[in-house]
């Protein structure tokens, strides 16, 4: 006999949404200790431009480019940008950098990553492969998933389960960074900006060079 599991004690309800809706016929609920948990509780400073523990960054339009190295991995130099820009954000919102985790596809882009964050990364912060986080979990996460590119092509990312690891890492704060016109015509990524669109939040990365907080030193939480 075989009975699934049914309430989770990680996720903040938005969070667990898309998930239980893709993969588990929306039948996963959030334990009522863990549905309306945020960063908030924590003592972290809250972002009107980011105000849902569940966020999509769009940089659709913005040129940034994938590339492939010779060892086959992916990288984006223009997304870990914004990617690092974003975790200083919000780190400088009040977070402890041990409390949250960069996680992306490729090992190209990881290594990217680490360079632009390697400050970050010294006081606790985390950056690695999706793979290599499974079984864990952080109170915030961010997701760079790497692939911009015309012809709509994602790699990686097309391996659902592979996926639903990343986006089931966080507690709290979940922000995922991506290309929409690149992997939006995937059924399941659809799903997931559908999803945020309505419960949520979407930003562009048109709207905000995404700056620290003045004067958001790092606090332990």
């Amino acid at each position: 006999a075989v009975r699934m599991l049914t309430t989770q004690h990680r996720m903040h309800e938005l969070i667990m949404s898309y998930p239980s809706e893709a993969l588990y016929q929306g039948r996963l609920v959030a334990h009522p200790a863990v549905a309306g948990h945020t960063l908030a509780d924590l003592g972290v400073r809250d972002d009107p431009e980011r105000p849902s523990p569940r966020v999509w960054l769009d940089c659709s339009g913005a040129g940034f480019s994938e590339e492939r190295r010779a060892d086959g991995s992916t990288k984006n130099v223009e997304m870990a940008e914004r990617t690092a820009r974003e975790v200083r954000r919000l780190l400088s919102r009040g977070l402890a950098p041990k409390a949250c985790a960069v996680l992306t596809p490729y090992d190209a882009q990881v290594g990217e990553l680490r360079a632009r964050l390697a400050p970050e990364l010294e006081q606790g912060l985390e950056v690695g492969s999706i793979d290599g986080f499974q079984g864990r979990e952080k109170d915030a996460i961010v997701i760079d998933l790497v692939r911009s590119n015309e012809d709509a092509a994602i790699g990686f990312l097309a391996d659902i389960r592979r996926m639903n690891v990343a986006l089931t890492r966080a507690r709290r704060c979940l922000l995922v960074i991506g290309d929409s016109a690149t992997v939006g015509p995937h059924p399941f990524y659809a799903g997931l900006l559908s999803s945020i669109e309505r419960r949520g939040h979407w930003v562009s990365v048109f709207s905000d060079d995404a700056e620290p907080f003045l004067g958001g030193n790092c606090s332990e939480v």
